[in-house]
């Protein structure tokens, strides 16, 4: 309960954080960011990550995204959206895996049990998308470039949990590709619309080192994300009378 708790209340801080940025931002340009043309974004959603090649891997936890983005309207019908997303999270849950911290005697207590890694990601997807006529629907594709901040493993037994640093086994970067498809809420979020995607990312990098696995690890997610674009009360108005 007290961890439900913990996570819903730094949830709405992140939430609260990322939006007062995106706010500021667009507070200090002006109408240049929250125009027609150009807008940022508040961003948020979550991942079911999967992995290639590796064996000893229960099903991985959602994780989460949080950030901003940018959304460049380069006509009537194709779109280039560059993101970041400052929260980024995704997790390995290996069936078994052995301590080395080097302490003989607590090595000795954590051999060949469930272990749970935890990936903090910044990641920066570059969407390409094409808008249909009615405005409804966008399929998008793009490359995406991860910059890994902080991985630790927590390693589990019923006596107790031991969390260890966990950077020499996993690797600083990751890129690949993300295919995107999304439903236009027009009238959604006060004539500022709702833009909810349906995301798949496939990795072509190795994320963990040979002291896991000597195979290509290539970390793959399905994802649910909503943006929510900041526009002029203006354009709000607008978008209610065209949908």
């Amino acid at each position: 309960m007290k961890k439900t708790i913990l996570l819903l209340t730094g949830l709405f801080f992140t939430v609260s954080t990322i939006q007062a940025q995106a706010a500021l931002f667009a507070l200090l340009f002006g109408d240049k960011v929250a125009s027609e043309k150009f807008n940022v974004s508040l961003e948020l959603g979550f991942n079911q990550p999967f992995y290639s090649n590796l064996d000893n891997n229960d099903r991985s936890k959602i994780g989460v995204n949080f950030g901003i983005g940018g959304n460049l309207k380069l006509s009537e019908n194709w779109f280039l959206s560059p993101n970041i997303y400052f929260l980024a999270k995704r997790n390995i849950q290996l069936n078994n895996f052995s301590l080395a911290s080097g302490n003989v005697n607590l090595d000795s207590q954590f051999v060949n049990v469930p272990t749970e890694v935890t990936l903090n990601y910044i990641d920066v997807p570059i969407f390409i998308s094409y808008q249909t006529n009615n405005k409804k629907y966008r399929f998008g594709m793009g490359p995406q470039i991860s910059f890994l901040q902080k991985s630790r493993a927590i390693f589990k037994r019923p006596e107790g949990d031991f969390t260890q640093n966990f950077d020499g086994y996993t690797e600083d970067i990751d890129y690949g590709l993300m295919a995107d498809f999304a439903y236009v809420l027009g009238k959604a979020h006060k004539g500022k619309g709702i833009i909810i995607h349906l995301r798949y990312y496939h990795g072509l990098n190795d994320i963990l080192t040979d002291k896991i696995s000597s195979q290509n690890n290539s970390s793959n997610f399905v994802a649910l994300h909503l943006t929510l674009p900041f526009i002029t009360d203006e354009l709000a108005e607008k978008n209610l009378k065209e949908n």
